[in-house]
């Protein structure tokens, strides 16, 4: 129900671009939730430098052969197209009355009937708390914000009379929204929130 997908090609073209300025890498905390096996092979044959078995490296940080001084990729995600798409699908839709009350503490509040809608992921899965209110997700080529807190393992959101159904894949952040978006709403860097996505979030590499 709730997934990473990681464009394999679109990864690779960032790391390139990456390499063309520098050539260590920085694949601390299993390459930032990623996978350091999948993301290293990757980032050699992008033009890094090869692992060590030094302990930094063991932990998943590529410094090889490097100096202390040594220019390091961090954001190597970023290139022209999104490499990560964080989803979940749509588990619930409920129409309501106008003022109904929303997630914890009742902060949002419906201004007219319309219909609710679950998505099947929450802070458990590294969804920050902090972005709400404010942050947005994509259903059905749509960005709606998020209605009242996200919880532990779901958020809803107001989707009004769209053509939102069951099953529907809601995109939290990919190109739209897009990860950096996310980072301005939750106030934290796009490396943490790539960190501290739960393992039960399936990583599919197409």
């Amino acid at each position: 129900m709730r997934r990473a997908r990681i464009e394999t090609q679109a990864l690779a073209q960032a790391l390139g671009k990456a390499a063309a300025d520098v050539r260590a890498v920085d694949l601390r905390f299993d390459a930032y939730g990623l996978g350091v096996a999948r993301v290293s092979q990757l980032a050699r044959d992008a033009g890094f430098f090869s692992a060590t078995t030094s302990p930094e490296a063991r932990e998943g940080c590529v410094l090889p052969d490097a100096r202390e001084d040594e220019p390091v990729a961090t954001q190597w995600w970023a290139g022209e197209q999104p490499s990560i798409f964080f989803e979940a699908d749509v588990i619930s839709l409920k129409r309501v009355p106008a003022n109904t009350a929303v997630s914890y503490g009742y902060e949002y509040r419906t201004a007219t009937e319309t219909r609710l809608a679950l998505v099947a992921v929450g802070f458990s899965d590294g969804v920050p708390r902090t972005a709400s209110p404010g942050a947005e997700i994509s259903l059905a080529g749509t960005r709606f914000p998020v209605a009242g807190r996200i919880a532990m393992d779901q958020l809803i959101v107001d989707v009004g009379e769209h053509p939102v159904e069951l099953g529907d894949i809601a995109t939290l952040w990919g190109d739209s929204p897009s990860l950096a978006e996310w980072s301005i709403w939750s106030q934290r860097p796009q490396g943490a929130l790539l960190t501290h996505l739960a393992p039960r979030v399936e990583r599919q590499w197409i």
